[in-house]
C-alpha cells in the first residue's frame, strides 16, 4: 500500500510540474514493452535452436541404428532464399542418380536441419560431430548465392577411404543457382561428383571391372553430349574423367564407339592449353591422347597416328619426370638394382675365387 500510494504522488507531481509527462510515461510503457518482446525473441530463437539440436542428435542416433545396408548419407537443409527449392532439386538429384553413378550400391539419405556458416570452422566441427554420432559415410549441406554458374555453392565431408568422422575429407562443388540451369543433366552431374566423393577411386577407371566403366563413360558420355550451365572447369573435369574411362574401355573390351570423341577432347584440350594450364591435366591429357591413338592405330594402322601417339606419350613421360613422386620412386628404384648388383657381384666372386 506504501508503494502504491507513493507512486501516485509520484505520478501525481510529475504531471503537475513537469510538462508531456503523459508521453514520457507512454514512452517509459513502450520501452518495457519492447525489452519485454525482444526478451522473449531472444528466448523462443534459444528454444528453437536448442530443439533444432535436440532433433539433429536423434536424428543421427535413429540413422546410426538403422540397420539399413550401403551407404549413410546425411543432407542438411540448404540455406539461402531457395533453400526449399534447393533441398528439393538435390534431394531429388541424389535419389535418383546416385544409384548409377555408384554402381548399385544401396544407400539411406537422412535429412538434417540446417547447417549456417558455410566452410567456417565452427559448422565444419559441427559436420563431424553430427557424422560421428550417426557414423555416417557422408556429409552434404549447401548454399545459394545467386542465379550464376557457381550460384549453388554444395559443400561435403567424406570418409571415402576408410576415413574417420575427425579427418574426413572436406570438399565443395560449385553448381548453377538459375532455376532453369538447374536441369536433369545437371542433376546427374551433381549425383556424379558426389558420388566421386563417396567413391574417390571412380577417379581412377583402374579400379573397376571394364565393364562398371564401359556403362559409366556411357552416362558422363550422355551428359556431356548437351550444353552444360557450368563452369568451364567443372566442365573439363567431367571431359577429363569421360576420357580416361573411354581409353580403358577401348583398351580392355576392343570397344571404339567412344574414342574418336576421346580423341577429340584431348586434341581440342591441348589446343587450347596455355602456359598457365594446369601441368598434371596436361600430362593426363597427353597420356590418353597417345594411348587412344594406339589403339586406334591398332585397329587400322596409320603411320602419322603412331607418330602422333609416340610424341605425346614421349612429352607426358618427360614432364613425369620432374614429379616428385616418381623422382622418389626413381632413387628407390636405382638403390633397389644397386643392391641387386652387390649381390650379384659377390655370388660372382665366390664362384670364381671362393674356396
Amino acid at each position: 500500500m506504501l508503494i502504491t500510494g507513493w507512486l501516485e504522488t509520484a505520478d501525481s507531481w510529475l504531471k503537475t510540474n513537469i510538462p508531456g509527462a503523459e508521453w514520457l510515461a507512454l514512452f517509459g510503457a513502450a520501452m518495457i514493452l519492447l525489452v519485454g518482446v525482444f526478451l522473449l525473441v531472444k528466448l523462443i530463437i534459444g528454444l528453437v535452436r536448442i530443439s533444432g539440436n535436440v532433433m539433429n542428435a536423434v536424428r543421427a542416433a535413429r540413422a546410426k541404428a538403422s540397420r539399413a545396408p550401403g551407404f549413410r548419407i546425411l543432407m542438411a537443409h540448404p540455406e539461402g532464399a531457395s533453400a526449399g527449392r534447393t533441398s528439393k532439386w538435390l534431394s531429388s538429384a541424389l535419389s535418383r542418380n546416385l544409384p548409377v553413378f555408384a554402381f548399385g550400391a544401396p544407400f539411406s539419405l537422412v535429412a538434417m536441419g540446417r547447417l549456417k556458416g558455410g566452410l567456417g570452422s565452427e559448422p565444419v566441427a559441427r559436420a563431424r560431430k553430427r557424422m560421428a554420432t550417426a557414423d555416417a559415410d557422408l556429409f552434404v549441406w549447401a548454399s545459394w548465392h545467386g542465379k550464376g554458374e557457381r550460384g549453388l555453392e554444395v559443400h561435403g565431408l567424406s570418409r571415402g577411404g576408410g576415413l574417420s568422422a575427425a579427418d574426413a575429407r572436406l570438399f565443395t562443388v560449385a553448381l548453377p543457382g538459375s532455376r532453369k540451369a538447374q536441369t536433369e543433366d545437371v542433376a546427374r552431374l551433381a549425383a556424379y561428383l558426389i558420388a566421386k566423393q563417396l567413391q574417390p577411386a571412380l577417379s581412377d577407371p583402374q579400379a573397376f571391372r571394364a565393364e562398371k566403366i564401359r556403362d559409366l563413360a556411357n552416362e558422363l558420355e550422355s551428359v556431356l553430349a548437351n550444353e552444360l550451365p557450368v563452369s568451364q572447369t567443372l566442365r573439363s573435369e567431367i571431359e577429363a574423367d569421360f576420357c580416361a574411362a573411354g581409353v580403358r574401355v577401348a583398351e580392355d573390351l576392343g570397344e571404339l564407339s567412344a574414342l574418336d570423341k576421346v580423341i577429340a577432347m584431348r586434341r581440342g584440350h591441348l589446343g587450347t592449353a596455355t602456359l598457365t594450364a594446369d601441368t598434371g591435366r596436361i600430362i593426363q591429357a597427353k597420356l590418353e591422347l597417345g594411348r587412344a591413338l594406339i589403339v586406334r592405330a591398332e585397329k587400322q594402322f596409320d603411320q602419322t597416328v603412331v607418330k602422333e601417339a609416340i610424341s605425346h606419350l614421349a612429352q607426358a613421360v618427360e614432364g613425369l619426370r620432374g614429379d616428385p613422386v616418381i623422382q622418389r620412386a626413381q632413387t628407390a628404384s636405382d638403390a633397389l638394382f644397386k643392391a641387386q648388383a652387390m649381390i650379384e657381384s659377390r655370388k660372382r666372386f665366390s664362384l670364381n675365387f671362393g674356396s
